[in-house]
């Protein structure tokens, strides 16, 4: 009987290891992504300009095989209006674009480094951004409450039966 499993210990440590998960993906949502992503695509549609760029070099987001659109975060090299050359990384991954090719992106004139295809801060490519961001805190929340509730539940059991032990 002691080299039977502990059910009880692998209950309570996956509900520990959802909770945290939930915590993060809670936190990475409300600290990084939905401030990111509706932060460049504000400035970028408040105050952006559109100017022709070069692609330099794209590196893929994964392997082939868990990134069938060939999703690639790229750096892009343009000029801006007054002159400065600037270099810097697209703010979205994009799977359209390859080195070498002349892309039109649009940057902030008030921070050069932040720059997008016009395509990428569309409508529908921001909306699917945002529904994604809140996809990803709905789901952090239902991670937190589920495993706070598979672990109240294991420890509600667990008291239970060492009362019915004990009598």
């Amino acid at each position: 009987m002691r080299n039977a499993p502990d059910h009880g210990r692998t209950v309570r440590n996956g509900s520990l290891a959802m909770i945290g998960l939930g915590v993060l993906l809670f936190v990475l949502s409300l600290v990084y992504l939905i401030p990111h992503d509706m932060g460049v695509t504000s400035a970028l549609r408040g105050r952006g300009v559109h100017t022709p760029a070069v692609v330099t070099e794209c590196a893929e987001v994964s392997g082939p095989q868990d990134n069938p659109a060939g999703n690639s975060n790229c750096r892009v090299r343009f000029t801006t209006s007054e002159g400065k050359p600037v270099e810097t990384q697209l703010a979205y991954v994009i799977g359209t674009v390859k080195a070498g090719d002349t892309v039109t992106v649009v940057y902030d004139p008030q921070h050069t480094d932040i720059a997008a295809l016009a395509s990428s801060i569309g409508f529908w490519n921001s909306l699917g951004r945002n529904v994604l961001d809140v996809v990803a805190l709905v789901a952090s929340v239902v991670m937190i409450l589920l495993g706070l509730a598979v672990h109240l539940v294991y420890r509600r059991l667990t008291r239970a039966r060492r009362r019915a032990g004990a009598t």
